[in-house]
């Protein structure tokens, strides 16, 4: 399940309040005789403000022409514990765009666990795998590859 982010809750929340204030100003001039109708109504124009808002919103994902290709995570192992977030970044920043570093922490002592995954622009990944495998970062050999989808628990 994907939870929705920051971003799309605030959006969501402003629809929300636009359409309250709108439905406000909005029944004083419908006036319905019966509650029922309200609601019929409020739906049908939460429906069409929707659909609205969804078309403007995939227009504006569609506009990037695209620019952005599919991003692949990568798995870095035998990482030195002294490795940052911006070494890592500046590392990968040369076989394209990198879009987040995650070093994995211990939950209990919050320690580096020697292992990070980053995510990059998929078009030169493989080359990033093939160049960066066996490279040398503070005394350790890393170790680059495609990191798998963690299989959830059936249980």
């Amino acid at each position: 399940m994907k939870f929705p982010t920051i971003t799309d809750a605030i959006k969501a929340l402003v629809i929300a309040l636009l359409l309250a204030i709108t439905g406000f100003f909005l029944y004083p001039l419908i006036k319905p005789a019966d509650p029922r109708e309200a609601f019929v109504i409020a739906l049908a124009v939460g429906a069409f403000l929707g659909a609205v808002l969804v078309r403007f919103q995939r227009r504006a994902g569609n506009n990037t022409g695209g620019a952005s290709p599919e991003m692949v995570s990568l798995f870095v192992g035998n990482l030195a514990f002294k490795a940052t977030q911006d070494e890592l970044r500046e590392l990968f920043s040369p076989y394209g765009t990198v879009h987040s570093v995650r070093i994995m922490k211990d939950r209990a002592t919050r320690r580096p666990r020697g292992f990070a995954f980053i995510e990059i622009d998929g078009k030169k990944s493989e080359k990033a795998i093939r160049e960066l495998n066996g490279k040398e970062l503070h005394g350790r050999t890393l170790r680059v590859n495609e990191s798998s989808n963690r299989q959830q628990n059936a249980d």
